[in-house]
């Protein structure tokens, strides 16, 4: 994993991983779910978190700040959703169902931040796939798509009023769209088409078809890809018959390696999540834990891979995340409920056997408190702390607010 080092410090021992950073335990969402639900989550503006999710019994439900609203009910058939918010404020929810005079893709808005949602609005489009993904332009003009045999569809427009097909072969799946300052649309998704068999494609709008890994397991989540500004940014795992690396694709940009060998089963189930100010989180499933690890570079480089386990006897089946300034939430499917985390970025430390430096994706962090051999230490502006005085192999705990504590051993 690539990080940017601090001039003038000779690294002797890099901190990558620190385990169980979880601020607090694992919470449940909801439960009677089945395998396939991933929620849709969304961080308005002004602060508001949301996320909505589908049930088997045909109802569609939405969690605003911990408080659930049952926004549609009784329906035959409820598809997955998502969620938008427009330069105006207002929010757009996209979700198939069928009943009560809708036959397709639905959109239901508020104007209140999620406080109170409009009646069902029927769009353009009739077909009952899932909502794969939302997002809008920078004029504020929604997108959303929808997946099948022989299309990858994205609809533009506040109601589905104009449609490309992607991607014509059989066929794509799980797909997402990310619309980047410079309105240029990519639709991400994995195929198992004779064009692209069982690869990861990603389609833009008005252009052509780029693919991305060698026999990579099919699998039914989202495959993320999400933009800030000029930057686009996709997760993609590579090998087979079992994943064996992790690998984040810049748009524009090449590719850097999150992590690497040991894949097991259905993992790494994947997930990306944007601060509002552009710092990107990175989430994945792996040996029966959620990793996760922050950007602060546009996504060149990573700070230190946290973890977390995942709950106890169960089995990961979906992945997505909710980022605020600071923190990010994995929220898991575990086959019949959804559970979120807090996660907090990771420290990574540099020690020489005079001075140890506590930096955040390669940026100082500065009045960490370093515990070992009796002492408490104080990093400075730079980052740095003196470490002299401490004998050889003294465990040194380092702590930071906002941040997951890890140790190291003085050189």
């Amino acid at each position: 994993m690539g990080r940017r080092i601090a001039l003038g410090v000779v690294v002797v021992l890099l901190v990558l991983l620190c385990v169980s950073s979880a601020a607090a335990g694992w919470q449940p969402v909801a439960t009677g779910l089945t395998n396939i639900i991933q929620p849709a989550t969304l961080r308005t503006r002004t602060g508001n978190e949301l996320i909505a999710w589908n049930t088997p019994n045909g109802s569609l439900q939405i969690l605003r700040n911990g408080t659930q609203q049952t926004l549609l009910s009784g329906l035959p058939y409820i598809g997955k959703p998502d969620l938008v918010q427009q330069p105006d404020g207002t929010l757009q929810l996209y979700v198939p169902a069928e009943g009560t005079g809708l036959d397709g893709v639905a959109r239901l808005s508020s104007s209140d931040d999620g406080k109170t949602w409009a009646s069902p609005v029927q769009t353009m489009s009739h077909n009952l796939a899932d909502v794969g993904s939302a997002t809008v332009d920078p004029a504020g003009i929604p997108l959303f798509t929808q997946s099948g045999t022989g299309f990858v569809d994205v609809f533009r427009g506040l109601n589905g009023e104009t449609m490309t097909n992607v991607f014509t072969d059989c066929c794509g799946y799980a797909e997402s769209i990310a619309v980047d300052s410079s309105n240029v649309a990519r639709v991400a998704f994995w195929s198992n088409g004779n064009s692209a068999s069982n690869r990861f494609v990603v389609g833009t709008l008005g252009g052509g078809l780029a693919t991305f890994g060698t026999q990579t397991a099919p699998r039914d989540d989202r495959v993320p890809l999400v933009s800030f500004g000029a930057h686009t940014y996709m997760l993609w795992a590579n090998g087979y018959p079992t994943a064996t690396s992790l690998i984040l694709q810049r748009f524009p940009g090449g590719a850097l390696t999150l992590d690497h060998g040991s894949f097991s089963g259905g993992d790494p189930h994947m997930a990306l999540a944007l601060e509002p100010n552009g710092r990107l989180w990175a989430l994945w499933t792996k040996g029966r834990s959620v990793r996760a690890a922050r950007s602060r570079t546009n996504g060149s480089s990573f700070g230190a891979t946290v973890s977390v386990d995942d709950p106890i006897g169960v089995t990961a089946y979906q992945l997505e995340a909710l980022a605020r300034p600071g923190s990010v939430d994995a929220l898991l499917n575990t086959g019949s409920a959804i559970s979120r985390v807090r996660l907090l970025p990771g420290l990574t430390v540099h020690a020489t056997r005079k001075v140890a430096t506590v930096l955040d994706d390669g940026f100082p962090v500065s009045g960490a408190t370093l515990k070992g051999g009796g002492k408490t230490l104080h990093t400075n502006a730079k980052g740095d702390a003196a470490i002299a005085k401490l004998a050889k192999r003294t465990q040194v705990t380092v702590l930071a607010a906002g941040y997951a504590g890890t140790s190291f051993r003085v050189p």
